[in-house]
């Protein structure tokens, strides 16, 4: 007998599962019914795929015997069975390393984490919620030998051999007496008819010498849509998808004529804690008439990573690889068609139901942006889904709406994009004077992925922080000769930190701005690297933008005191740097500077 430590992520997780999760403690048969699914899934894949197994025979089923007597509840599958390796790896361990972290970050307040936790699903762990005992008989398919796993849920598990003549696993739960609702035969009969009635695979009911089918066991995405009701839908993805939380949207789709398949795709209502990990886990899986064939990040694009669901095909091969994944035909066409069923629905609910749109988009919206850079086939249509706030709305609009409320002098859809508070940014000084409404964007993505827009419906897209924007307005003359002074000595200030100064006529409040040259090739570069993902590329230098107007400079001029102008400067360029939610270039220099102006008007 071989005894083991439970991972310190384990035992926080076990200690939650206990204590303080979830008052619906059923669904521990639920998680337990879709891990006996998945272990027969992965033996029929085995067959498929491993020659040593292609004449292995033997029919799908899972048990659920209740022993009165013992007080025990054992949940059977005759799927691909583990060995002590898979044991201490599958029941002892978190191996994933996303949700490793989202572990280690839990805040200790038990119900912020309960809430948290159902983001991954609790899986196996949540037999403890009703059992003080739990023992795993499990044999893997072609092997010799069988192991039991056993655990009370304190910080150890023992691990030792065992008899077992047939390959499969039993989880068997010594319920304790809060809990013993769960050994009454109709209790067990109302969770799985609740939760697990159209897994594909027979479900059993053993009591005694009484052995009873209590599931349909027909496959709910094979139904038609008229004959499923929608807690059948939302009870199915809670299963599928480890997700204690309801769905936000499904969308179940039959295709008959050149190509048959069935997909059933849903959007979750919370965010998957591996959103954005590059390690994150794939959410639809393969089937070919039926049988499971896999799990595979290709068979959605990544701009779609949030959806969960199925997608079962008559027209595969049952031995597609994943190989194969990339130049199948078939494949191919029910991917392209899937992805525009998805996007089309978005478009509907958009139309149909704004609040539930702007949920989906609050979690979704950054992901599905970077669509704009991979899918040039629905870039129209993903335009289309885009939402945003504005210089004027801090409620979300579209494109189709702000060209609606554009000005009949208005000649482009301008935008902003920063990734803090742009409402205060001087930019946006020349175009609340003409009442133009900007778009600000403030994800992360939005710098790169909004620049390769360039138009919607023939409005051509221009950034309010590139000198692009001047093309739409009416020159106003300045004497430049007035100024010529005050632009030598804020440029000699400021040196090689700005690539020229100018005296600007975009200014109406604040005293200066920064902008980008449009014919500059390196600020196009730095635009191209960064949509590329390459953040490694040095920033471009910005044109400082004064307006003559304001006090500061007027002063300066009218006395042709150009003795403070380097502080002025150092202050005034890291002002208009942080407005644009840029660094301060140089911390000490910026507060000697200003230290020296604080000094200086107290002095007066």
């Amino acid at each position: 007998m071989a005894k083991h430590h439970f991972e310190a992520e384990v035992s926080k997780l076990l200690h939650l599962m206990i204590h303080s999760l979830y008052s619906n403690k059923e669904i521990f048969l639920r998680e337990l019914i879709s891990n006996a699914n998945d272990a027969i899934d992965k033996l029929n894949l085995l067959r498929l795929k491993d020659e040593k197994f292609k004449d292995f025979v033997f029919e799908p089923k899972i048990t659920i015997t209740i022993d009165e007597i013992e007080k025990r509840l054992i949940i059977s599958d005759n799927g691909i069975g583990m060995d002590d390796v898979d044991l201490v790896e599958n029941l002892g361990t978190i191996a994933k390393s996303g949700t490793k972290k989202f572990l280690e970050n839990l805040s200790g307040d038990a119900k912020k984490d309960a809430k948290l936790i159902g983001q991954f699903g609790v899986g196996f762990y949540s037999a403890f919620m009703v059992a003080d005992r739990v023992e795993v008989v499990s044999k893997k398919a072609g092997d010799e030998k069988a192991w039991i796993w056993r655990s009370s849920a304190k910080d150890e598990f023992e691990i030792d051999e065992a008899k077992k003549d047939s390959q499969g696993t039993d989880v068997i739960l010594y319920v304790n007496d809060e809990n013993k609702e769960f050994l009454d035969e109709w209790r067990i009969k109302d969770i799985v008819k609740k939760y697990s009635d159209h897994i594909p695979y027979k479900i059993f009911l053993k009591k005694g010498d009484k052995e009873e089918q209590i599931n349909k066991a027909s496959a709910l995405w094979k139904l038609n849509k008229s004959e499923i009701k929608d807690e059948e839908y939302i009870e199915f993805y809670k299963t599928i998808s480890h997700d204690n939380s309801d769905p936000l949207y499904w969308i179940h789709t039959k295709a008959e004529g050149t190509l048959e398949y069935t997909t059933l795709f849903y959007i979750p209502s919370v965010r998957p804690f591996d959103l954005f990990r590059a390690d994150f886990e794939p959410g639809v899986k393969l089937y070919v008439k039926n049988v499971f064939i896999m799990e595979d990040k290709e068979l959605i694009p990544i701009y779609l990573r949030f959806i969960r669901g199925i997608i079962d095909s008559e027209d595969l091969p049952l031995n597609i690889s994943r190989e194969m994944l990339q130049h199948n035909i078939v494949l191919s066409k029910i991917k392209k068609a899937s992805v525009k069923k998805i996007l089309n629905e978005l478009k509907k609910l958009k139309e149909k139901d704004k609040d539930k749109y702007i949920k989906f988009w609050e979690l979704f919206g950054k992901v599905l942006k970077e669509g704009l850079l991979s899918d040039y086939e629905n870039k129209d249509l993903l335009l289309d889904l885009i939402m945003f706030k504005t210089s004027k709305s801090d409620e979300y609009i579209d494109f189709k709406t702000y060209i609606n409320r554009m000005k009949d002098n208005q000649k482009s859809i301008y935008y902003l994009v920063g990734e803090k508070e742009l409402k205060n940014s001087p930019l946006l000084d020349r175009f609340k004077k003409e009442d133009f409404e900007v778009i600000l964007f403030n994800d992360e993505i939005d710098s790169f992925v909004i620049p390769s827009i360039n138009e919607y419906k023939d409005k051509k897209l221009k950034s309010i922080s590139s000198t692009e924007v001047d093309e739409d307005f009416g020159e106003i003359k300045i004497d430049e000769e007035k100024y010529k002074d005050l632009v030598k000595a804020i440029k000699d200030s400021l040196k090689d930190e700005v690539k020229d100064v100018k005296i600007t006529s975009r200014l109406t409040e604040n005293p200066a701005c920064l902008v980008f040259d449009k014919n500059d090739p390196e600020f196009q570069t730095y635009q191209m690297m960064r949509q590329v993902g390459n953040f490694d590329i040095p920033e471009p230098k910005a044109i400082l933008e004064i307006n003559p107007n304001h006090e500061i400079f007027s002063k300066m001029v009218l006395k042709n005191d150009f003795s403070l102008a380097k502080d002025i400067a150092i202050v005034i360029f890291n002002e208009a740097r942080m407005l644009e939610g840029m660094d301060i270039k140089n911390i000490s220099e910026f507060s000697n500077s200003l230290n020296k102006l604080i000094k200086k008007a107290l002095e007066k």
